[in-house]
């Protein structure tokens, strides 16, 4: 299975790829994810692009190639996994960093520099779990409060069931709500939330894991209703700011299916987080981020919440959100599942992810002090996914460190 979340490059240019430096040409063209169906960013249209693919930009202008800080193994060993096996998926390749105790040590960067962002795919869920954890700290709500509890303008679009769900249970995917399938989550239109709610379980909250980006997206529409503010303008506040990610000017186009398809202006758009018909910035996807951004994120978890000696997501819950609570039955991302993180292992050492689809991932690795980047680029021959990227950490990176 793969995890989903793409849309990409109209441009209608094209990169040529070479390994560890940006290359003078504009990116190809990619094909648009929505060819196909009857209309762009029709209803079924978003919500499968949700989970089949992530708006995939290119920068406006040319980057300048960026030096590469590495110590010789890790940055020979990464360099002999890409070579040797990657194959035809090698020109899906666009950044691989790799940092020690939070300094950079390996930096990849294939037509592509550090200042350009690209779709993050289902990291965002990521990010909206650990938006979900400050908001916990600050009272805006626990984890144990219910859909009825946390959203009640929508409370007659629910049944017995569903306004039972915790949120404890839309972080593990234990909510009974449809997961995911090849071809996306289930179709939406112009409620979101409304017809998520309305659609109700395929099975009993609490049974069982089944990766489900709706599950994601209520999330999103609990933090908006806690704190009182649009994610994006809480997520600046108490996570993007304070780490440095720059999330100004923001596109954030409404993905709605009676409104033109925002493809052109989302790739020449630095970061991007678009939303629902709703105005509620989407909870399982389609934030744009770039590489070094997405390295903070994996560098604040290894530090247990701490960045600049500043306690920004409390210890407990980078804990518990990246704890092995639900069993995956050998999910694509891992054998466990925490708060919208992957628990993995990586050689004999335990670990954790944040993975989205084509390839993206953050992957941590708290005992050898790594925290490994990738991202890809993502058009209709996805060869690339997130276990690539785990056996590059598994079978390259740790053995150098082992031997240490």
């Amino acid at each position: 299975m793969a995890d989903t979340d793409t849309l990409s490059d109209p441009s209608g240019v094209v990169w040529t790829r070479q390994q560890h430096s940006v290359v003078g040409h504009r990116p190809r063209r990619e094909v648009p994810p929505w060819r196909g169906h009857p209309a762009p960013f029709a209803a079924t249209a978003v919500m499968t692009a949700l989970a089949l693919s992530a708006l995939l930009g290119c920068s406006s202008s040319e980057p300048e190639p960026a030096p590469s800080r590495t110590t010789p193994d890790l940055g020979e060993a990464v360099d002999r996994f890409v070579d040797q096996n990657l194959g035809v998926a090698i020109r899906n390749r666009r950044a691989i960093l790799v940092a020690e105790d939070g300094e950079v040590v390996v930096e990849r960067y294939y037509a592509s520099g550090p200042e350009e962002t690209a779709a993050i795919a289902s990291v965002t869920k990521s990010i909206v779990s650990t938006l979900v954890g400050i908001a916990v700290s600050e009272g805006h709500l626990t984890v144990d409060q219910t859909l009825a509890d946390l959203l009640p303008s929508q409370r007659g679009s629910m049944d017995p069931v569903v306004a039972g769900i915790t949120v404890h249970e839309l972080l593990t995917m234990t909510a009974g709500l449809p997961a995911d399938t090849r071809s996306g989550p289930p179709p939406l239109e112009y409620d979101w939330v409304g017809e998520i709610l309305r659609a109700g379980t395929v099975q009993p909250p609490g049974q069982g894991f089944a990766y489900s980006s709706v599950s994601s997206h209520l999330l999103a529409a609990i933090l908006v209703e806690a704190t009182g503010q649009p994610l994006l303008s809480y997520a600046r506040k108490v996570l993007f700011d304070p780490l440095g990610i720059d999330t100004r000017p923001a596109f954030q186009p409404v993905l709605h299916p009676d409104r033109p398809e925002p493809r052109a202006a989302y790739d020449a758009a630095g970061f991007a987080w678009p939303r629902d018909p709703q105005g509620i910035n989407i909870g399982s996807g389609f934030v744009k981020m770039s590489a070094p951004d997405l390295l903070k994120l994996g560098n604040l978890f290894l530090a247990g919440g701490v960045w600049e000696g500043e306690q920004l997501v409390p210890r407990d819950w980078v804990q518990i959100a990246t704890s092995p609570l639900v069993d995956t039955a050998g999910g694509f991302g891992g054998e466990h599942y925490g708060y919208q993180w992957w628990v993995t292992s990586a050689g004999d050492h335990a670990a954790f992810a944040a993975i989205g689809f084509g390839g993206q991932i953050v992957e941590v690795v708290p005992d050898l002090g790594i925290v490994v980047v990738a991202s890809t680029w993502i058009d209709e021959v996805n060869t690339l996914d997130s276990s690539t990227w785990e056996q590059m950490v598994t079978t390259a990176i740790v053995p150098e460190l082992d031997d240490l």
